[in-house]
């Protein structure tokens, strides 16, 4: 178990995009290791999250700013004589590596959610996947009948269904643990569970980090924009509302704006 609980809050719709992204590749894989009809449902839901969310959006365009984002940001370390040039050296490596993966997204052709339409059962499940319970066996026997088909079938399949989403999968780790990484840890005094800073609009902010210890009695409630932002440690309470702490609260705080 990790000694903290890190609470995130992205500025940007497109690192939002990211981020929830981020979280059901994380999902879909911790399913794809253990076999099983339930199992199984859940990877092909996450599957279809992300069929959706890549449907709504120009989901390389997107991908392709942001390494050309990045791509200006390291050019301008690079010219700083003060700057760690291991971290630096290694930065440029991972770069490198995202150009490669945006070469490959860039080439590929079609949409990226096309699956759907050239799968069945895929199509029948994403058209049933938003009715509660709409999946049941007797309203698709064919997922039944997929559900019961061996193991390796299943895996090579979902393998061959989601080829075209490993570049936009390792892209966008990659990218995130850039962003993550390019701040310093600061230790930062919540009083009476209130904080709140003023942000440099100079320097735009993509992504506010704030870390608690695991077993901390509260939870992180961050908001904010360009300007400013403000967090209040809360209290869940068991039938009500969680209300904010009045004690002080100390918690680490990450401002990346890589």
């Amino acid at each position: 178990m990790p000694e903290q609980i890190t609470y995130e809050l992205p500025l940007s719709e497109r690192i939002r995009t990211f981020l929830r992204l981020e979280d059901l590749f994380e999902q879909m894989h911790h399913f794809s290791q253990h076999d099983g009809e339930w199992q199984n449902r859940a990877e092909l839901s996450c599957l279809l999250d992300i069929l959706a969310i890549s449907s709504r959006t120009a989901l390389r365009n997107e991908i392709t700013k942001e390494i050309e984002r990045h791509t200006k940001c390291l050019v301008i370390f690079a010219k700083n004589p003060k700057v760690d040039r291991e971290k630096l050296e290694q930065s440029i490596a991972q770069l490198n590596q995202l150009n490669q993966l945006n070469n490959t997204l860039l080439s590929s052709s079609g949409r990226i959610d096309q699956v759907l339409t050239q799968v069945d059962l895929l199509k029948c499940l994403a058209q049933r996947n938003s009715i509660p319970g709409g999946t049941c066996d007797f309203d698709l026997p064919a997922y039944h009948f997929w559900l019961n088909k061996p193991l390796d079938i299943r895996h090579s399949q979902i393998e061959a269904w989601t080829a075209n989403l490993n570049p936009i999968r390792k892209a966008i780790s990659l990218l995130l643990q850039f962003i993550r990484f390019s701040a310093s840890p600061t230790q930062q005094l919540a009083s009476a569970g209130f904080y709140q800073q003023s942000l440099d609009t100079n320097f735009p902010v993509h992504l506010l980090r704030v870390s608690l210890q695991h077993d901390s009695n509260y939870f992180a409630e961050i908001s904010g924009g360009k300007h400013r932002f403000t967090v209040r440690f809360m209290q869940p309470m068991e039938a009500e509302r969680a209300i904010q702490t009045n004690e002080d609260v100390h918690f680490t705080l990450n401002i990346c704006q890589l």
